[in-house]
């Protein structure tokens, strides 16, 4: 027994040692915690980076709509170019968005009945012109323009796991800056030829 004895206090004291010893320790937490870190990381971002892309969009249907209200013509050329400004308008967080437009000029008849008067898409599947929304915002003879838009979302971070596109979607209401009825393609209306409140040239 006494020729081990060193021997074990020797192991002994080397196990305390080990035991007293913190070096490593910090690089071993950070290895064990850096996955979880940054999947929280990753999903900050793709919050943030949603949230962004919608305030951009909501942003391009309030801009595009006011530079159409403020023309007394418009053509539907005039609407795919708006529809193209939103490259520039909506930047690039999701490189493959699709986007659809619908600009719809509504009048209002005698009765403060609101009805259609022409109706212009582009970029893709056509979105339907709801006049109904219009009730109560104009007077007999008084027209509103209506700008809708769509937009499916894509994460950029589908390579770290696989998310659903989402559609974002909005319409904003504006009144004509230059004229009550605006023209499209050199028509007032095209839907209603019996509205009797076209204002005169």
């Amino acid at each position: 027994m006494r020729t081990h004895a060193p021997s074990i206090v020797r192991i002994v004291a080397a196990g305390r040692r080990l035991l007293a010893d913190r070096q490593g320790v910090a690089a071993m937490e950070f290895i064990l915690f850096s996955p979880i870190m940054l999947v929280l990381a990753l999903g900050v971002a793709e919050v943030y980076v949603e949230h962004a892309t919608e305030d951009q969009f909501l942003r391009y249907v309030h801009q595009a709509g006011d530079l159409l209200s403020r023309e007394p013509k418009l053509t539907s050329a005039s609407i795919s170019s708006i529809l193209s400004a939103a490259d520039q308008m909506v930047i690039g967080f999701d490189a493959n968005r699709s986007l659809q437009i619908n600009v719809s000029s509504v009048g209002f008849k005698a009765d403060n009945t609101p009805v259609l008067l022409w109706t212009r898409s582009a970029g893709g599947s056509a979105l339907s012109p709801d006049t109904a929304g219009a009730a109560g915002m104009g007077l007999p003879a008084d027209t509103v323009l209506r700008f809708a838009a769509r937009m499916d979302y894509t994460s950029p971070f589908n390579f770290v796991w696989t998310s659903t596109s989402r559609s974002i979607s909005s319409v904003a209401w504006f009144r004509p800056r230059e004229t009550r009825a605006i023209a499209m393609d050199g028509a007032i209306s095209e839907y209603d030829q019996n509205w009797d409140y076209i204002p005169s040239e």
